[in-house]
């Protein structure tokens, strides 16, 4: 059974906590490396010939505005997120570039959509099914609004892998853990993705495993730390002592060019039989 993560629940957290967790996934869409990660499987979708394309799960709007932006896509792009706050933020970045005619973003929950059969050519999931509540409704939901023939892109990470090397090895890993037990609820998802697929009657029509590492000084992983260990000390996830004295070792890291952290990241594009 899945976990709870705080972005199951982020309307509950203070407006502080909310606005590290927007910061983060707009850093993150940032991040050279990852915006290549997405730009990987945009690209493998062939979205010239979509008229309509969801993105679940869509955040601050990173993938939308860059599927708007994209010159090889003129169609309709929704956006649906569960946070009221992560809405309110991306209407307000497609805004500011530009893109507010294009793009329609709306408060819904990925377990049980509104959105009629067949209704969307393309459906992106970007970092989602490993924070849902339940990844095999989430899975039956997307397939259901899309269209025969369509595809849906899930890209996530393999956070089971992820791991940090300045410092002491054992307590590098229980931080992880820690980070893992408040931020994410299915660090193995995407190693169960092909059973999950076939049992949703879709064909796995692509997959691109990718690496995010980061040796010498960090960037996406300290930032990474930074955003999330202050909410795993929160939840109880690490201990109050050890977090601030955690992340004082992977900045002190990062300054003398020793710091090492990675992630693997995979993508999984399953088609919808016509």
């Amino acid at each position: 059974m899945a976990k709870s993560d705080i972005y199951q629940s982020i309307g509950g957290l203070p407006p502080e906590a909310q606005q590290r967790i927007i910061d983060r996934l707009e850093f993150r869409g940032r991040d050279p490396v990852f915006v290549a990660m997405r730009e990987h499987y945009l690209d493998r979708m062939d979205l010239g010939s979509a008229k309509r394309i969801l993105d679940l799960g869509c955040g601050t709007g990173v993938v939308t505005r860059a599927i708007g932006r994209r010159r090889d896509f003129n169609g309709e792009i929704v956006g649906v997120d569960l946070s009221q706050a992560l809405i309110a933020a991306a209407k307000g970045f497609a805004r500011d570039e530009g893109l507010s005619d294009r793009i329609e973003f709306r408060v819904g929950d990925c377990h049980a959509l509104d959105d009629a059969d067949g209704s969307f050519d393309a459906v992106v999931t970007h970092t989602l099914i490993s924070h849902v509540s339940d990844p095999a409704t989430f899975i039956a939901q997307a397939a259901r609004v899309t269209a025969p023939g369509g595809v849906i892109a899930i890209f996530d990470g393999d956070y089971s892998s992820m791991t940090f090397g300045a410092g002491d090895s054992d307590q590098n890993a229980g931080v992880v853990e820690g980070i893992l037990g408040a931020a994410v609820a299915n660090p193995y998802v995407m190693r169960e993705l092909p059973d999950l697929l076939r049992q949703n009657g879709l064909e796995m029509a692509d997959f691109v495993p990718e690496l995010h590492a980061e040796a010498g000084e960090g960037s996406f992983f300290v930032n990474l730390a930074e955003a999330y260990v202050p909410m795993a000390m929160k939840a109880g996830t690490i201990a109050e002592k050890l977090g601030p004295d955690w992340l004082a070792t992977q900045r002190a890291a990062s300054e003398a060019g020793t710091f090492f952290a990675a992630c693997n990241y995979y993508t999984y594009l399953a088609r919808k039989p016509e």
